[in-house]
């Protein structure tokens, strides 16, 4: 049987991303859906992608988590191309799509039964997930007695299951009221600044792209494009404070700015 030994100490890194002329269209003849992307995201860097719907966003995790494939570039994860089933890459949904038979311990440990891994280091390592999502008084309820935000953490424990060096989260508070996404997000960038992993936030909203991100790459659509890459210089760690400061204003509003043409219309 498999060991879990490498995967129960946060790694201080994650791994590089690179992104090369990467070119996707979903059928001939159509507008491609993403043309000549260049993006390189450092191991450890949290980087949010913002943009109008049909820009892309979901369609670049796909690429990288090897779920769709691309017409044109290259693209790499460390020193590998995209592949369905990495362990060192996480993918946490905008629905936590929990298995309602299984209690939140059972789900947090469902990609350790996929993996065919057991013994004590499996129970040690879900204890520890567990209390870093803050769900240890809730341990053996069922999906269905949880509230929305107690679902998401479950879906986060088992996202970092076997400790990927890459997350990849597709919008993953936006079915959350203002409060508990906020408080949510809050968390989750907690957490980045403490395991360092490599992030790729997909999100609709610029306040939560600033207050999570080191950059944030805006997106164009028809076709998806790069339209800017916004540093994010504020101080870690990240407080709910520094909404209302000028700093945090202006880079919000240089990232509404780069999505907005000259004509007034969204890039």
């Amino acid at each position: 049987m498999a060991s879990i030994a490498e995967v129960r100490e946060p790694v201080l890194t994650g791994e590089r991303i690179t992104l090369h002329r990467v070119h996707k269209t979903y059928s001939a003849g159509e507008q491609p859906v993403l043309k000549d992307i260049n993006l390189e995201i450092e191991p450890g860097e949290l980087v949010s992608l913002v943009g109008p719907s049909g820009c892309g966003k979901s369609t670049m995790l796909k690429i990288l988590a090897g779920l769709i494939d691309f017409e044109a570039g290259e693209v790499a994860i460390g020193d590998q191309q995209p592949q369905e089933g990495r362990r060192d890459v996480g993918f946490m949904l905008q629905q936590a799509v929990l298995m309602p038979w299984r209690s939140v311990r059972e789900n947090v440990k469902l990609p350790f039964d996929i993996a065919g891994l057991k013994g004590q280091d499996v129970e040690d390592r879900v204890d520890q997930l567990i209390e870093l999502v803050g769900l240890d008084h809730a341990v053996e309820k069922s999906p269905w007695e949880l509230s929305g935000g107690m679902q998401q953490r479950v879906s986060l424990a088992r996202a970092l299951a076997l400790d990927p060096k890459v997350m990849l989260l597709d919008e993953p508070f936006s079915a959350l009221d203002e409060f508990k996404r906020e408080h949510l997000g809050l968390e989750f960038t907690h957490m980045h600044e403490y395991m360092g992993k490599t992030t790729i936030l997909v999100t609709h909203s610029i306040p939560e792209a600033v207050m999570m991100s080191d950059r944030i790459i805006a997106l164009g659509a028809h076709p998806g494009r790069v339209v800017a890459d916004v540093k994010v210089d504020l101080p870690r760690p990240r407080t709910a404070g520094l909404v209302g400061t000028s700093r945090f204003q202006e880079i919000a509003q240089e990232v509404r700015e780069a999505l907005v043409g000259e004509d007034g219309s969204i890039a």
